[in-house]
């Protein structure tokens, strides 16, 4: 049975665990990341004065959807923005928004940022986007959509907590005790917090699966090369896991 190293939050990635504990593999999951909500001022000042601007909010996973409600609450915006086109990845994001009144477009089942990209090229509706993400993100969607010249805002509604001493200890212990024979980079950000949180892992004897091109560019600039690569979207690195690991 072999053994992979998730460091996603389990909230993040709840298809992916969900999913594995059918499987034969053995999912080592220690989280790296930790956030709790925090708004950026200025972003918000900026965000309420041009709120009608925006047509577009595209959330970039479960946690960036919560916290934007929770914002939503708290500035009694939740009516304003049901206004809005808000598209999601994956359907544990869609569920939450529309238990919450606010309908949400999944452009297919198994969606990636390209999928998203796709559909706003296709449709004929034109608008600035919000992109909800976490304090000092690191993520594809924001730009993309820069590339293709399309109008974009990232909004801050997180930030992360940093790890303290004794709980980073027990993570290297549990790696040390069960060494993984593969090892999953979901984000960007996931890439260096794992070479620093294990230094001690020896990444060039392990299966690495990058869950993008965008990860897998990031691995690059580390000097780390990709195994396999998924298309950006958790099912996707679902079949991977059960297919190649």
């Amino acid at each position: 049975m072999k053994r992979i190293l998730i460091t996603a939050e389990k909230d993040q990635a709840e298809v992916v665990f969900n999913e594995l504990q059918n499987s034969g593999l053995d999912c080592l999951s220690l989280p790296l990341e930790k956030y709790r909500y925090s708004v950026d001022p200025e972003q918000e000042d900026s965000l309420l004065q041009a709120v009608d601007s925006f047509r577009f909010v595209i959330y970039g996973g479960m946690r960036n959807a919560r916290y934007f409600l929770r914002w939503m609450e708290e500035k009694k915006m939740r009516e304003l923005m049901r206004r809005k086109i808000h598209l999601v990845m994956h359907r544990p994001e869609a569920d939450l928004l529309e238990k919450e009144g606010i309908p949400a477009i999944q452009p297919r089942q198994d969606a990636s940022p390209i999928d998203l990209m796709e559909f706003l090229l296709r449709i004929s509706v034109s608008g600035k986007t919000l992109y909800p993400c976490a304090e000092h993100a690191s993520e594809e969607m924001p730009g993309l959509l820069q590339e293709l010249e399309m109008p974009v805002a990232e909004f801050t509604v997180c930030k992360p907590v940093q790890m303290n001493k004794k709980k980073l200890e027990q993570k290297r212990k549990s790696v040390q005790q069960n060494p993984p024979d593969a090892v999953l980079f979901h984000s960007r950000g996931s890439v260096v917090r794992t070479q620093t949180a294990f230094p001690d892992l020896d990444l060039n004897e392990k299966v690495l699966v990058s869950a993008s091109a965008g990860v897998t560019q990031k691995m690059y600039e580390e000097n780390l090369s990709a195994d396999y690569q998924a298309e950006g979207s958790w099912n996707s690195v679902l079949r991977i896991l059960r297919d190649q690991c």
